[in-house]
């Protein structure tokens, strides 16, 4: 889906009833768009709960109702409390690959280089609940080629491509989360495993994560990552991790280590700081086509998160520099700028 498709959609869909809304003189500019944005969110969990009433009747589930009241008001916890808020309210690669909650998002940004030239960035993801069906189950829309350089380097050899399939997440015997996804991305299919458990230690939370995935397209790759964390005061978080990857069309393996720091004030804005070193144990490139096993980035990141005018609309400023082997370790200035639309229950 191009950026331009997706501007239009929005733009057609909050000027539709323009001509009719105006004649309501007292209705703000502000509550018009709330109204306009609850009507297309209900439409949004219509779409979803059509789907997974179509699925279970086809496959002869018990339709087990739940409401949308009821799973808004189990998803709203105090945000403090939730030791996931940092990373809900960022919405990371972490978040996105854990969370079971249903949502709409639609992101539309650019980023600046003063090494590259500068690039569009458009991304599309939805989750949908299959409740009647089975809770564990859940549909899923990806547009979003995670790959950990993007921290660092908006490189152009991240391709993407648009997924689409089913979650699920599995029962946790001995506190393991398993999510298995099976679908498509593009003409190619693809299915993939993702295990994770939690260990407390003092006042530390670790958390190992490994993924496996299969594509027809990219055949096989595994991916570790470690998360260390520890929460300094009420409103802030330290986080180490660790990253190793490998894939078989790629030669040798990634592995990166970063340090960040989150302070989140409230629930409606936030800050991050992120030092980050990557390489690959056989990295070339056009610049040093010798292959390298050292740190091919060096980079650091500062970003600030924070919902404007409304709770569904939010903007993210990421300011940062890459040193990197491509460019002979001299500094890319670069600065990223998002703006995140979310739909349904959020």
């Amino acid at each position: 889906m191009k950026l331009p498709i997706i501007a239009l959609l929005l733009y057609t869909f909050f000027a539709f009833d323009l001509f009719a809304e105006s004649s309501r003189t007292t209705q703000t500019f502000q509550e018009y768009i709330d109204e306009k944005q609850k009507v297309l969110s209900n439409k949004v969990i219509n779409l979803f709960d059509s789907i997974d009433r179509g699925i279970s009747r086809s496959i002869g589930s018990a339709d087990n109702e739940k409401y949308c009241e009821d799973m808004e008001q189990k998803a709203v916890n105090d945000f403090f409390q939730d030791k996931n808020s940092v990373d809900e309210f960022f919405k990371n690669d972490k978040y996105t690959s854990e969370t079971e909650k249903s949502y709409l998002r639609v992101s539309i940004g650019a980023a600046f280089e003063s090494k590259n030239s500068t690039s569009f960035i458009h991304k599309v993801r939805a989750q949908v609940p299959l409740s009647r069906t089975k809770e564990s189950f859940k549909l899923f829309i990806d547009d979003v080629k995670e790959d950990y350089r993007q921290n660092s380097t908006t490189s152009k050899d991240n391709q993407k491509s648009l997924e689409i399939g089913v979650n699920y997440f599995a029962p946790t015997p001995n506190d393991i989360k398993s999510k298995y996804s099976i679908g498509f991305s593009g003409l190619s299919t693809f299915a993939s495993a993702r295990y994770s458990k939690d260990f407390k230690i003092q006042k530390w939370l670790i958390q190992p994560t490994q993924q496996f995935k299969y594509s027809t397209k990219s055949d096989f790759s595994e991916e570790t990552n470690i998360y260390f964390d520890r929460t300094l005061e009420e409103l802030s978080l330290f986080r180490t991790t660790l990253h190793r990857k490998t894939q078989s069309s790629i030669a040798g393996f990634d592995y990166a280590l970063a340090f960040s720091y989150y302070l989140t004030p409230s629930s409606k804005k936030g800050f991050s700081f992120t030092q980050q070193f990557w390489g690959n144990s056989k990295y070339t490139c056009d610049a040093a086509p010798r292959q390298f096993g050292g740190i091919s980035d060096y980079s650091t990141f500062v970003s600030w998160r924070q919902n404007i005018f409304r709770k569904w609309i939010t903007y993210e400023i990421q300011p940062g520099v890459s040193f990197h082997r491509e460019h002979d370790y001299k500094p890319n200035q670069i600065v990223r700028f998002y703006v995140d639309f979310y739909f349904g229950n959020i």
